[in-house]
């Protein structure tokens, strides 16, 4: 089992007082769309609240707790070229004010 559908479901019937009670649904790696699709059923039904879902998927795309890029290369050796700097446009630190037009805000 790693993925999990929470729910709180109410018991009560209609015009009584709420009777939340805790619930949820059990699916393996292989049933993500079931589990979504299960999401939305119970989203829609009004004796149903706070419908999560959270996922321990075993396929995952890297290390867990990797995040970084040193010296130019992901930890498992690849090149890493993208910068935010280059499709941010050119830098205005050393500007004097803010940008007035859009002309300014690309010198």
């Amino acid at each position: 089992m790693s993925i999990v559908v929470f729910y709180l479901h109410n018991a009560s019937p209609e015009g009584q007082t709420p009777s939340w009670h805790p619930a949820c649904l059990h699916y393996d790696d292989r049933q993500m769309s079931e589990a979504l699709q299960q999401c939305q059923v119970l989203r829609a039904d009004p004796n149903n609240a706070h419908v999560v879902i959270s996922s321990e998927l075993r396929d995952m795309v890297g290390k867990i707790g990797v995040s970084a890029v040193e010296d130019g290369h992901t930890p498992d050796g690849q090149a890493y070229e993208w910068s935010k700097a280059g499709r941010a446009g050119k830098s205005r630190r050393n500007a004097s004010g803010p940008p007035r037009t859009r002309e300014d805000m690309d010198r």
